[in-house]
């Protein structure tokens, strides 16, 4: 059965946890409340009392020890403080040693801060095969991971490239696309994949890659891969615009290339047609449906565009 991610990393926690000794869960209200892995493994479950530093000593007592320790936080960082002190407890864990798990929301804005922790992986899966394929490699990797994972049940598209006990591709390939013009839609998040998506079936001829992992060390060796493939790159999903963000840190990996950040408003693709329905995340209009607002940059042939509010970057 398809789970949400953040219910796939609850259900794939609480399995690893049969066959290794090491994890261990420490979960903070809402998201441990019914925690599978409280009920499978009562010993290793650790509710975190509400904005309490003092588990960050227990946190790197454990990793000490040799045990793999995840935090589980709610929505917003629920457990972890208040409004704008989560983040900061957050940071301390993974400095820490521990893995942090917490739902997408706010991942964004927050990206500027996380990116600059040394030897933290960051990763962004989509769907439950993904989710679990990176809980996996989490529970082995020699350094904190920060996984934020989808609560809603989405429809996301099976990886044929994520085997067992392998780690998950760089770059996942959706669509190669076809001739020397294609732009390729570069995606973030599950509502990043679901606009490229949109957005590829309306011009099946562009090419979408997938990327699950977004520190810095994974993004350049992503942008390696990208680099030899396309020339022109639009970022979805990562509707953040500041200096520090996803599409930015990209296109300084890929010099001679045409970044643009984009996926929340129309998107013009190489022949002026447009691409998606407006009905569908991304607000992509069909050919014949109603016009898109301006979108306030400057011409150019055979490539997509993103809002205004989203400035192309070189």
């Amino acid at each position: 059965m398809t789970l949400s991610g953040y219910d796939a990393c609850r259900e794939e926690l609480t399995a690893l946890a049969a066959h290794d000794g090491r994890v261990v869960c420490l979960a903070a209200a809402p998201a441990g409340t019914n925690h599978p892995f409280e009920l499978a493994h009562p010993d290793r479950f650790f509710a975190l009392p509400r904005a309490s530093s003092a588990m960050v000593e227990v946190v790197s007592g454990l990793v000490t020890a040799g045990f793999r320790p995840f935090v589980c936080t709610g929505p917003g960082h629920d457990g972890l403080g208040t409004a704008g002190s989560g983040l900061g407890l957050l940071t301390r864990y993974l400095e820490a040693g521990a893995t942090v798990v917490s739902p997408f929301a706010g991942f964004l804005e927050e990206y500027p801060v996380l990116r600059r922790l040394a030897d933290v992986t960051l990763a962004v899966p989509c769907g439950d095969v993904e989710t679990r394929a990176v809980v996996r490699e989490a529970a082995v990797a020699d350094r904190p991971f920060h996984i934020r994972v989808g609560s809603l049940l989405r429809e996301c598209r099976p990886r044929g490239d994520v085997v067992p006990g392998a780690p998950v591709p760089v770059v996942g390939w959706e669509a190669s696309g076809a001739g020397e013009d294609v732009v390729c839609l570069v995606s973030v998040g599950e509502d990043g994949a679901g606009t490229a998506r949109a957005v590829w079936e309306a011009a099946p001829w562009h090419a979408h890659a997938r990327l699950v992992y977004l520190d810095d060390e994974h993004l350049r060796l992503a942008a390696e891969e990208l680099g030899r493939r396309y020339r022109r790159f639009v970022v979805t999903g990562a509707r953040g615009c500041g200096a520090e963000g996803v599409a930015e840190a990209l296109a300084r990996l890929l010099p001679g290339r045409e970044v643009t950040a984009g996926g929340t408003g129309g998107a013009r693709v190489r022949d002026g047609s447009r691409a998606g329905s407006a009905a569908q995340p991304g607000g992509f209009p069909v050919p014949g449906g109603p016009p898109a607002p301006p979108l306030g940059l400057p011409p150019g042939p055979s490539m997509l565009r993103g809002r205004h509010d989203c400035p192309r970057v070189r």
